[in-house]
């Protein structure tokens, strides 16, 4: 692995364990074994780093969409499994690590903000939109509207400032807000298909 890669992937384990704020560019040179300098040759400062590490992972986020798209039987099973693709990635993840990238990352937070209301919530619509042609969603609901609330949803939860971390569990926040948001749209038989998949 190139130097640079080695230093992004450590930076981006540093930054999701200790949220942003708290990583600085001495630790992260410190935990590679290397100057402070060597990591001043590959970015121009912390902000470049996380600037990167945001499009990194928005890469990462629409190649998992689409294996998501590609291996769920049906619009419910695919939330379902995107539900546990989250929970499985924010385990160890500093719940500080969104409002840390919002209050002093700008670029970053705009990457961030561009890829949520391009991709995320045209993603959002379509497999709403798929549910209600599936009989599983129900016919009469908002498309747009639902699927705003529910990417302000997502957001809401890593706010710690409304779940504080010692007093709540991130991946548990966020399937009790799916679990919520999924049983306000289910139809009769939608309904029975998810509590199928809950057992």
């Amino acid at each position: 692995m190139e130097i640079k890669e080695r230093i992004l992937e450590k930076a981006t384990e540093m930054c999701f364990r200790f949220g942003v704020r708290s990583v600085t560019m001495d630790d992260i040179a410190k935990a590679l074994g290397i100057s402070k300098k060597t990591i001043y040759q590959h970015f121009e400062d912390k902000d470049e780093v996380i600037f990167k590490i945001m499009e990194t992972e928005m890469g990462k986020d629409k190649c998992e969409w689409d294996e998501l798209g590609n291996t769920s039987k049906n619009t419910i099973e695919k939330m379902i499994n995107a539900q546990n693709l989250m929970k499985k990635s924010m385990e160890g993840m500093n719940p500080s690590i969104f409002l840390d990238i919002k209050r002093f990352h700008t670029r970053a937070w705009g990457l961030f903000q561009k890829h949520k209301h391009e991709f995320i919530l045209k993603t959002i619509t379509e497999d709403i939109n798929n549910g209600i042609s599936e009989g599983l969603f129900r016919e009469n609901i908002n498309v747009e509207f639902m699927g705003r609330y529910r990417l302000e949803q997502v957001e809401l939860g890593f706010d710690p400032t409304i779940f504080p971390s010692e007093k709540y569990n991130m991946a548990e926040i966020q399937t009790t807000l799916m679990d919520h948001f999924i049983r306000g749209i289910l139809t009769e038989k939608g309904l029975k298909q998810y509590n199928s998949y809950q057992q």
